[in-house]
C-alpha cells in the first residue's frame, strides 16, 4: 500500500527498501484477515412469509419487523443490536444491545416491545 502511495508521487523503491524505512520510523501496516468462505447450509427451520414485502401498514403495532447490527468497538470486539420497528411509521419500538447474537437477546427485545406498548392479538 505504501508502495503504490509512493509511485503515484514518482517515488520508486522496492518493497524492500520500503519496509525498512517503515521498521526505521516504528510504522506498521495494517493487516486485515480475510473473511471465510460463505457457505450455505441447510435451514433449520422455514418460517412463512407473512408480510410478503407489504409495507404499507393502515394502523400501529399491526406489523413489526427485526434486524440485527453489527457494531466493532474501538478495542476490535464486537457488540450486536437487536432492533424492533413498527412498519405503520417505522418508528423503534424496542432495541438491545448484546455481546452475542443470540436468540435470548431477541427474544429479550420482543419481551421489551411487548412489555411497553402492550399491541393486540
Amino acid at each position: 500500500m505504501m508502495r503504490n502511495y509512493l509511485v503515484l508521487e514518482n517515488i520508486i523503491y522496492s518493497y524492500t527498501i520500503i519496509f525498512k524505512y517503515m521498521h526505521e520510523l516504528g510504522l506498521q501496516s495494517i493487516v486485515r484477515r480475510k473473511k471465510p468462505e460463505y457457505k450455505k447450509g441447510k435451514a433449520n427451520k422455514v418460517f412463512p412469509n407473512l408480510v410478503n414485502r407489504e409495507f404499507n401498514v393502515t394502523e400501529p403495532n399491526k406489523v413489526w419487523c427485526t434486524d440485527f447490527t453489527y457494531m466493532t468497538r474501538p478495542n476490535g470486539s464486537m457488540r450486536y443490536n437487536c432492533s424492533i420497528i413498527d412498519l405503520f411509521d417505522c418508528s423503534a419500538v424496542a432495541t438491545l444491545n448484546g455481546s452475542n447474537i443470540t436468540a435470548e437477546l431477541a427474544i429479550a427485545t420482543l419481551q421489551k416491545a411487548l412489555d411497553v406498548h402492550k399491541p393486540g392479538k
